[in-house]
């Protein structure tokens, strides 16, 4: 059991950017620190950077500190708390719990930052209250985490998550980073929306009034980013929002297989993507979704984590005051010092 005088660490390491909280027993955060994420280095150098981090930020609080939870990137092997071959990081294998474990001599338990955040959704944001939770991340890619029966679903080596892979293209259009065809990600991430729109725009005949937007200029430049596609849809520029319309059928197609494959009764949206447009990606998903003959369950809710930018992190302090049993099976690691959660 936590008293008041204890507390926690949370740590969310991202590919630009690795951030750490220090939080009270009841999730509230007392203090931060945000570094960006090592891009040199060997495999310790990460997990190093982290330990320096905290002994130097929260040294007066370490004695009182019980648990620490880890999100992040992967893929990742849960069973070694390593992240193997990232495709998002410069150091793509990287150690992560055992050397901050063998440093503090703290239970570290580590999730997938998706999975870390449903976690998180549950005890501190609009999943309280469910037991069937779904939440997806729409930002550089796609994610998602997921909650069946009270449940955290993980898969054999912890990445039982990876629905920006999901296919809704069956003609392979668009290729992802991965090397697959025709992927939700490849369609509707941050990063893929650009080359999306370059191929639209090759093949569409365009109206006088679409190549007089400052978005067909962009595209003859080759500078087209997802950030200049949003902000002329919301001026209302008709070749923006004809891109996003194109868009969007993806996205509804991408939670329709995730509406029937988990049945959840609250779906959680966030990422850059999302949280900064929501009335451009979220509410015509929602719309499509009502509307979709696809849905084979009754239409969970769906709405815009309140939980921002900071969800994982709050995962992660999830995970350390309520560590899934689940999922602390899985972590060997914890195996090589003699800790108990």
């Amino acid at each position: 059991m936590f008293l008041g005088n204890q507390y926690v660490i949370g740590i969310d390491i991202g590919a630009t950017w690795t951030r750490i909280a220090l939080a009270r027993v009841d999730g509230s955060i007392a203090s931060r620190h945000v570094f960006r994420t090592p891009r040199e280095g060997d495999r310790y150098t990460i997990a190093n950077t982290i330990i320096s981090s905290i002994r130097r930020e929260f040294s007066n609080y370490l004695d009182n500190v019980k648990a620490i939870g880890i999100g992040t990137i992967g893929p990742l092997d849960l069973t070694q708390g390593m992240v193997i071959n990232s495709p998002n990081v410069a150091i793509r294998t990287f150690e992560v719990a055992k050397p901050i474990l063998e440093e503090f001599k703290k239970p570290v338990v580590m999730a997938n930052d998706c999975v870390t955040a449903v976690w998180g959704e549950k005890y501190f944001g609009l999943g309280r209250g469910y037991s069937n939770i779904v939440y997806i991340t729409i930002s550089t890619g796609i994610g998602g985490g997921i909650i069946v029966d009270d449940t955290l679903l993980l898969g054999k080596m912890g990445n039982a998550h990876e629905i920006g892979h999901i296919v809704v293209d069956t003609s392979g259009k668009m290729e992802c980073g991965c090397g697959g065809k025709g992927h939700w990600e490849a369609y509707a991430s941050g990063a893929n929306i650009p080359r999306f729109a370059y191929r639209l725009i090759d093949e569409w005949n365009l109206t006088q009034n679409e190549r007089e937007s400052p978005v067909y200029r962009a595209y003859l430049n080759r500078e087209l980013t997802s950030e200049l596609i949003y902000t002329y849809a919301k001026k209302g520029d008709s070749l923006a929002l004809r891109i996003i319309n194109e868009v969007n059928k993806y996205n509804i197609a991408g939670f329709e297989n995730v509406i029937n494959s988990y049945d959840p009764e609250i779906i959680t949206v966030g990422g850059s993507v999302a949280l900064r447009n929501p009335e451009l990606v979220v509410e015509p998903i929602v719309r499509g979704i009502e509307n979709s003959k696809g849905v084979v369950t009754a239409r969970p809710r769906i709405d815009v984590t309140p939980l921002g930018d900071d969800i994982v992190l709050i995962g992660a302090l999830a995970l350390a005051l309520y560590p899934p049993p689940n999922l602390v099976k899985k972590l060997r690691y914890l195996e090589s010092i003699s800790i108990d959660l």
